[in-house]
């Protein structure tokens, strides 16, 4: 987030020195290393302490007492102010520099040291260390002017911050604990107080996700720190030993899932690293540029594939880069490669890890059965399935209610009842037992029952008109009668959206002509499978979603361009009328397959004289 905005007085050049400050742990040196490596127009200094020679350090040496308890204030301020000091007087180049640490760390880091030894307050502390540091005011103030200060934080609470940073490295003693707490708390002060340009909360996210952060802020004013280009790129690491399982599974998600393949010693710039001689967080690191440098080259890339990775120190290191968007797979999914099915059950996990990877999973969120406002008979079914289902053990994992029913569209005597049951196939005698004993509660009603493992939906082997529903889950596409404690329904990605849409289209045509080929046609069947594919053209078309059916067509009759712009009526029971329905929206289905009209060829050779028709 933004903190001190330029004003209209600010000069026009930023500053030449990017200084990246914050607490213990917060991930300083793994960001300016990676900036480093992106932008090799940056010139990035070593810590102030490497600019004097008598610093002494504050942790793992003996010299820890001097730092918290025997060096006065002034001598402390005097070292610390040194260093800094010399550092920002060191000469620059024309390049730009990046420094760990900015000024406002000096004061931050003196009055943490007097609250700790003082037991002070946040205030008293920061005045005794402003007093201190007194004789150097103007020049500090020179030099943090000539600095655009970025802070990392763990967290936007100091006490959350400090818990996050000892989690990650617990401190050795209670003293440098209450260290810890008290620099964090100086350091939320400078940023109330604007000291900083910007701040970055760290939180839980990946490296990655902070990088492209960082890097978004700094290319607005520095033009040659590119952009980061992997914040929305799902990479899956492939490793193992069998050469053959690995060009098998690279392949399929190229071919099927849309991965880009790519080799990972390539990107690295050598293989050293994943085969156990070098250092893996270097080789992840470098691996992570060369990636960055392909996407920001090839922008349409939002999925890829790298191989060989082997080695789990490396892994890792690239599991704290990309966190959740990383996904790896190692050896075959089948512990038997001559086992049934092994094949299939490769493709299947392999779609598994694609979908968790591409798709968003939420806790459904049941609702009452009341809240749906259907007529009695339905209702009164739906609490008895829910009872019989769930207690006194469940047999399911979920029961919801889909289609017309949960979108409030429901019409009684046109309408199905559709409902979705997730559930093990071992349970499947008793949802037959519990179905046919409720049956007599529908009143006439058509049940449509979909039951599907909790698997099947985590690997995508879901029928279009489901995968239509997860889709549209937010917007009360699915009502959850009851679920099991821990349950996640995936929104699927866009991608996957559009080609079951298309799917379902070609099936909904299918439908529609075989319909129009009976001397008696299912005029109900005929009316659906017209307004389903009038509602996935509408969908491609202009991203319209239409759940009611006779609103669908209403709408597809608008656009036709040949004037039928007469609304639907009550087509159901109009056999003329449903047919010519389906007919204009078979044809306008039709119309774009058509093979585009061929460009005549203009004639290029020399034109002889005196050929011509009957000349000679």
């Amino acid at each position: 987030m933004l903190l001190n905005p330029p004003t209209e007085n600010s000069p026009s050049a930023p500053p030449r020195v990017i200084a990246v400050s914050g607490p213990a742990h917060v991930g300083k040196d793994t960001q300016l290393r990676l900036l480093a490596r992106r932008t090799p127009q940056l010139d990035v200094s070593g810590p102030a302490e490497e600019h004097a020679p008598q610093w002494p350090a504050l942790i793992g040496t003996d010299r820890t007492g001097w730092w918290l308890r025997g060096a006065s204030y002034q001598e402390l301020a005097d070292v610390l102010a040194a260093s800094f000091l010399a550092r920002a007087r060191r000469p620059r180049a024309r390049r730009l520099r990046c420094v760990p640490q900015g000024l406002p760390m000096l004061e931050a880091t003196l009055a943490a040291v007097i609250a700790v030894r003082e037991t002070c307050t946040t205030a008293f502390a920061a005045e005794a260390a402003r007093s201190a540091l007194a004789p150097y005011s103007s020049t500090l103030c020179a030099a943090e002017e000539s600095e655009y200060g970025i802070v990392l934080l763990h967290d936007q609470d100091p006490v959350q911050g400090v818990a996050r940073s000892l989690a990650r490295s617990p401190a050795p003693d209670r003293e440098l604990e209450n260290y810890q707490r008290r620099l964090h708390e100086q350091i939320h002060r400078l940023v109330d107080e604007g000291r900083f340009h910007t701040a970055v909360v760290v939180g839980d996210r990946p490296v990655i996700d902070v990088q492209h952060e960082l890097r978004q802020c700094l290319h607005r004013l520095y033009p040659a720190v590119p952009e980061c280009a992997l914040s929305r790129v799902r990479v899956v690491a492939l490793g193992g030993d069998c050469d053959q399982t690995r060009e098998a599974v690279g392949e399929y998600l190229r071919t099927r899932r849309g991965y880009a393949r790519l080799t990972a010693g390539h990107l690295a710039g050598g293989p050293d690293g994943d085969g156990g001689t070098g250092d893996p967080r270097s080789w992840a690191e470098r691996l992570t540029d060369g990636l960055d440098r392909y996407c920001a080259a090839h922008p349409f890339l939002d999925r890829v594939s790298i191989e060989p990775v082997r080695d789990p120190r490396t892994l890792a290191e690239l599991r704290k880069l990309f966190g959740d968007r990383l996904r790896v797979r190692n050896g075959p999914v089948a512990p038997d490669a001559a086992a049934p099915w092994a094949q299939l059950s490769l493709q299947r996990g392999l779609d598994r890890l694609a979908f968790e990877a591409a798709w968003t999973f939420r806790p459904p969120k049941p609702v009452s059965v009341h809240s749906l406002g259907l007529p009695p008979c339905l209702g009164t079914y739906l609490r008895a399935l829910r009872e019989r289902l769930t207690r006194p053990h469940p047999a399911v994992d979920l029961i919801a209610v889909t289609g017309s029913a949960a979108r409030g569209t429901y019409q009684h005597g046109r309408s199905d009842l559709d409902v979705l049951v997730l559930a093990p196939q071992d349970r499947l005698p008793r949802l037959r037992q519990v179905r046919a004993e409720l049956a007599p509660e529908l009143a006439g009603v058509r049940l449509t029952m979909t039951v599907l493992t909790e698997d099947e939906v985590r690997a995508g082997a879901l029928p279009p008109r489901l995968l239509h529903d997860l889709t549209l889950s937010g917007a009360g596409a699915i009502a959850p009668l009851w679920c099991a404690r821990g349950l996640t329904l995936p929104v699927p990605d866009a991608v996957t959206y559009a080609d079951a849409s298309l799917r379902d289209g070609v099936q909904a045509a299918l439908t529609i002509r075989e319909q129009l080929l009976r001397d008696e046609p299912d005029l109900r069947a005929l009316y659906k499978a017209t307004a389903l594919l009038a509602k996935i053209m509408l969908r491609v078309e202009c991203g319209a979603e239409r759940p009611d059916d006779g609103k669908a067509l209403a709408a597809f009759l608008r656009r036709q361009p040949d004037g039928h712009g007469n609304a639907p009526g009550d087509l159901p029971d109009d056999r003329a009328g449903t047919e010519r329905m389906a007919h204009a929206v078979l044809h306008g289905w039709l119309a774009t397959h058509a093979a585009a009209p061929k460009t005549p060829v203009p004639e290029t050779g020399p034109r002889v004289e005196g050929a011509q028709s009957g000349g000679a």
